[in-house]
This record gives C-alpha cells, sequence and structure tokens, in this order.
C-alpha cells in the first residue's frame, strides 16, 4: 500500500494544501443555513462538524495524536473539542497549520495521501448534501487529481484486505485511466473477478459511501459476492431496501 503513494502527482504536500484552500474557500462562503446542514454520510454532522473534523485529523496526526486513529472516539473528539468555535476560526486553525503541516508531509508523504484521501471524500460529502456541483473545485472534483490520489490509497486497501481473507484473486481497475497504472491485483495470477469504474466511483465505494445494490450495479466480471464483505473498511454495506 505505502509503494502506491507516489502513482499521482503532484507531491502529496502540494496536493493536500490545494484541496484545502478550495474546501476552506467554498465553506467560508456559505450561508449560515448551510453550514449547518446535516451530512448524511456522516455521523449526524452538519458541514461545520465536517470541517472540524478535517481540520482535527490535520492537528492530530501532525502532532502526533494517532494511536485511537479512525476510531469513532477520535473522530467525534475532533468535533466536540471545536463545538464552541465557528466556522471561521476551525478555518483560520487549519490555515495555521499549514506551514507545519508542509514539512510533516514532507517527510513522511505518504500521510499526505492518507489525509488528502479522507479530506476529498469529506469534500464530496458537504458537496451532496448540499446539493452543490464540483465546478468550482478543479483539484477536488470527481475528474480532480485528488480523487485519483485518494484511490491510490483505497484501491491497494480492498485488494489487501480481500489477499489477506485469501479470497480468490480480484482486479480493480480504473477506466478510462487518464493517469496510468491504476489498477490493483489481489495476487499473482488469473483474477477471479474484476472490478473497474471510474476513479470516483470506486472511491465512493471503497469509503463506504455506496450501498450494496450500487456496489452490486457497478461493472463486475466474475462473481462479486465473495468481496462485498471487503468494499467497506468501515462496516458492512448498507442495503437500499
Amino acid at each position: 500500500m505505502v509503494g502506491a503513494m507516489n502513482e499521482v502527482d503532484p507531491e502529496s504536500k502540494v496536493l493536500y494544501a490545494a484541496m484545502r484552500d478550495e474546501f476552506i474557500e467554498l465553506v467560508r462562503a456559505l450561508s449560515d443555513e448551510e453550514r449547518e446542514t446535516i451530512v448524511p454520510n456522516c455521523p449526524a454532522w452538519t458541514v461545520r462538524d465536517v470541517v472540524a473534523h478535517v481540520t482535527g485529523v490535520n492537528v492530530d496526526v501532525v502532532s502526533g495524536n494517532v494511536a485511537a486513529l479512525g476510531a469513532d472516539e477520535w473522530t467525534q473528539g475532533q468535533v466536540e473539542s471545536r463545538a464552541a468555535m465557528s466556522l471561521a476560526e476551525i478555518c483560520n486553525e487549519w490555515e495555521g497549520m499549514a506551514a507545519r503541516t508542509d514539512v510533516f508531509i514532507s517527510d513522511d508523504p505518504f500521510w499526505g495521501v492518507r489525509i488528502g484521501a479522507d479530506l476529498v471524500s469529506h469534500i464530496h460529502d458537504v458537496l451532496e448534501a448540499l446539493s452543490r456541483s464540483d465546478d468550482e473545485l478543479p483539484v477536488s472534483s470527481r475528474d480532480g487529481v485528488g480523487i485519483r490520489s485518494a484511490l491510490s490509497r483505497y484501491g491497494p486497501f480492498f485488494c489487501e484486505r480481500a489477499g489477506s481473507a485469501s479470497l480468490p484473486i480480484v482486479s480493480v481497475t480504473v477506466v478510462p485511466d487518464e493517469v496510468g497504472g491504476q489498477a490493483w491485483h489481489s495476487g499473482d495470477g488469473v483474477a477471479a473477478a474484476e472490478l473497474s469504474g471510474s476513479a470516483f466511483d470506486l472511491l465512493r465505494a471503497f469509503t463506504g459511501r455506496r450501498s450494496l445494490e450500487q456496489v452490486l450495479a457497478m461493472e463486475w466480471t466474475g462473481d462479486p459476492e465473495p468481496y462485498l464483505a471487503m468494499i467497506n473498511p468501515y462496516g458492512a454495506l448498507k442495503s437500499d431496501r
């Protein structure tokens, strides 16, 4: 998985900074009502709470507070500790971390991929909640480099979990693959199943943003059933029924 970190340019600190700047510009311009919109893909968080979370991820990772990385209490603590702050104050805190973050990611680029993947996923959670297009966010858009960089983490992660579960070999292929090399396999040999799709659709599936029925409707060759439990690293796929 670590070996995938350089698959997508620009280097991760530049990419993270660009997505952060796009997102901050977007949320600073929101109305008070928009800031309090519930974001369905998140645990009853508002847009303001999502910004608190992604800011908290940045602060915690750079400061080394990662013992509970990804746990519910870790992410919820990021939101609760900023409950008394305005959205503008949260954005100021995040921007104030920029210099430290740049140095940190330069020293360990894979962390830039990790926090960048979390950020771009939440950017699209917010865009969906607000029924907004991503036209004004070129780096973070569904066709932007941010999505492809994030998938360079989550595509191999899916294959790694499938391999660890001793499932038949499965492959993941991005179509169209505009940057080259975005295809992964859970083992050596002929794949028993292949999942293909756009980088955006694959990332949304691999981060738990697609239902069971939506995943089954994706482009599969072979039997998808053995791999369904591996799709979402954060829990079982939810059903639309």
